[in-house]
This record gives C-alpha cells, structure tokens and sequence, in this order.
C-alpha cells in the first residue's frame, strides 16, 4: 500500500475515493495533523495509473464525471451488501449444507476414506494396515536432512506424503475432523469448484504433514491439518474479497481456536500440533493468493 498524494477537504477526498472504487482501484484515506486528507492505494500495481487519475481530479475537481462517480459508487455499494445478505441467508438455510454436500464429491470420498481407513487399521491398532499410510517408518536425522528420513518415499511410494491425512487413533478425533469436514470443506467445494479445492487440500496435506514429520516424527495422522488449512482459507479470502461470500460464524471459529489452544498445552493427549499450525498457515497463505489473483482478473 502507497501513498499518491493529498486533497484538501475531506469531502474532495471521499468524491476521490470513489472515483477509484468505481475504477476498481482500493484506496484508503487518512487524515494528516496538517488538516490534509492522505490518499493510499492498497494494490501497488496500480500505483501510477491512480496517480494519473489523481491529477485528472486535481485539474477539474468539480467536473461532473466525478460526482457521477460518487453517485454510481454509492449505487454499486448498495448492490454489493444486498448480494452479501443474500449470500448469508444462503448459508443459513435449513439444509443448505446437505445441498452443498450433495455436490460435494471430493469431500465425501474424503470422509469415506477416513471413515475405511479407521476401520481398517483399527484406529492405527493393526499395524500391518498403518504402515502403508503412515509418512516413514523411521525419524528425520535432523530437520535440513528431512529426506533421510522418507526412503519409501524415495523409493517410489509417493502417496505416504498424503495418506497420513486419513489415519485416525480416537474415535472422537475421527468425529470432530468428519463434521468439520463436512461443514467446513463441503462449503468450500461448492463455491470454489472441485478441482481448485482438491489443489487446496493437497497443498495444505503436504505441508501439514511433511511439517509434522520433520518436527514431530513419523507417528501422526489426522485430518485435522487439513481442517484447519479449509478453515484458514475460508478466513482469509473471506475478509481480503467480499465477493467470495462464504460467511463464517464467530462460534465456530471460536470452537476451532479453543480446540487449537487445547491441543498446544495437551489436555487431549498427543496432539500433531505442528500439522495444525502449519496447515492453518498454509490454508492462509492460498486463500490470500486466491484473492489476489481473483482481485487482478477482475480488472476493467
């Protein structure tokens, strides 16, 4: 975010603001301790053309196209809140998550295939079931040699870098993972498309679980990394683009953070820890991008 120049008044300010909205530039004002009203551009790559649009203004400052501007501004603010309602009361809807799951493909097989592979290994009890889903069977010498520590991986077995996502030893940390999954992931599919959530989960799946490894060990699994990587992609993107349009509940969030908290000080026993902070982070870091690339395509 830069700085482009001042305005006088706060009212030329504002009229100047929404020239650049109704121009798909975000600005922000900010008043200095001289009486001037600071101009700030978000997007540094548009940098110069508002600048360009800032001497247009300063030249005719009373031109009618810019009251125009604020006219149509306020008319596209308008617009937008009543499409943000509309998509709340979307979400609020009795059923409007079962509907959201019945084209939430990639989500079901997801929770099918925590739900087989518990019963198979018997929540990580039948050895001769976890190894084949486990990251290693050994540690990682030290964490700048991590690679040491996969020789399946190495040797060809490249699912393990993802399979530690299915394994589950609690039959409560199976339940907890599955209805966050389902809420959480199946509003994700459906609004993002299949193929881009299924990148998602497989980025935050590798590194929630390569970061669990080289810091934790082989003896983990869970989807919670994943969990949390939907959850701090739905976060994220949600407050960088209100376009986006999925709304998450304070309560929800609340419960996520205290189950993230609970697990750090250890009041549920071994946590994977490191696969939920890094999956969180990761999960943040795709829903920024997300964003910004969906603010960039959205150019006039």
């Amino acid at each position: 975010m830069r700085p482009i120049g001042q305005l006088a008044t706060e009212e030329q300010a504002k009229t100047f603001a929404d020239y650049l909205y109704v121009h798909d530039i975000e600005a922000q004002l900010e008043t200095g301790k001289d009486g001037g009203h600071a101009v700030w551009v978000v997007d540094e790559d548009r940098v110069d053309e508002a600048r360009g649009l800032l001497s247009r203004f300063r030249s005719m400052p009373d031109a009618e196209e810019f009251h125009q501007a604020s006219q149509a501004a306020a008319e596209r603010r308008r617009e937008e809140k009543k499409e943000v309602k509309h998509e709340k009361k979307k979400l609020k809807r009795p059923g409007a998550v079962a509907w959201q799951m019945k084209r939430g493909g990639l989500t079901m097989v997801l929770m099918v295939g925590s739900i087989l592979a518990a019963l198979l290994t018997g929540f990580g009890q039948n050895s001769d079931w976890s190894q084949w889903l486990f990251m290693s069977s050994r540690f990682a010498p030290d964490p700048a040699r991590f690679w040491e520590g996969l020789p399946e991986v190495l040797n060809g077995q490249v699912w393990r870098l993802f399979t530690p996502i299915f394994l589950h030893f609690r039959l409560w940390h199976l339940v907890f993972n599955l209805l966050w999954l389902k809420d959480l992931g199946g509003v994700m599919e459906q609004r993002i498309g299949t193929w881009r959530y299924a990148g998602v989960v497989a980025i935050v799946a590798l590194v929630s679980n390569l970061a669990q490894f080289i810091f934790g060990g082989p003896a983990f699994g869970g989807m919670s990394g994943v969990v949390y990587g939907v959850f701090g992609y739905l976060w994220v993107r949600n407050r960088l683009d209100f376009r986006f349009g999925v709304i998450l509940s304070p309560v929800a969030s609340g419960l996520l953070m205290v189950f993230l908290a609970v697990g750090v000080f250890g009041l549920l026993g071994p946590t994977a820890n490191t696969a939920h902070f890094s999956g969180l982070l990761a999960g943040g870091v795709l829903g920024w991008a997300a964003a910004a690339l969906n603010k960039r395509t959205e150019r006039p």
